[in-house]
């Protein structure tokens, strides 16, 4: 998990220095679907999800796909 949480944080430092809105919009897609494994993971396990990272990525609408 510690693993996980570093690459996690790690992939958010690197959208901030992305150049083009489509590679920071890739690479907020990768800390998005990072966020919500980890929540997914610690639900499972009975674990509380305050103070670790959460999926801020916009729910999309089942007709937008």
């Amino acid at each position: 998990m510690n693993k996980f949480l570093f690459d996690h944080q790690l992939a958010a430092m690197k959208v901030d220095g992305s150049g083009t809105a489509e590679e920071r919009s890739a690479k907020a897609e990768l800390v998005g679907s990072r966020a919500r494994r980890m929540a997914d993971w610690r639900k499972a396990n009975g674990l509380p999800n305050a103070g670790w990272p959460r999926d801020e990525r916009p729910e999309v609408a089942e007709k937008d796909i």
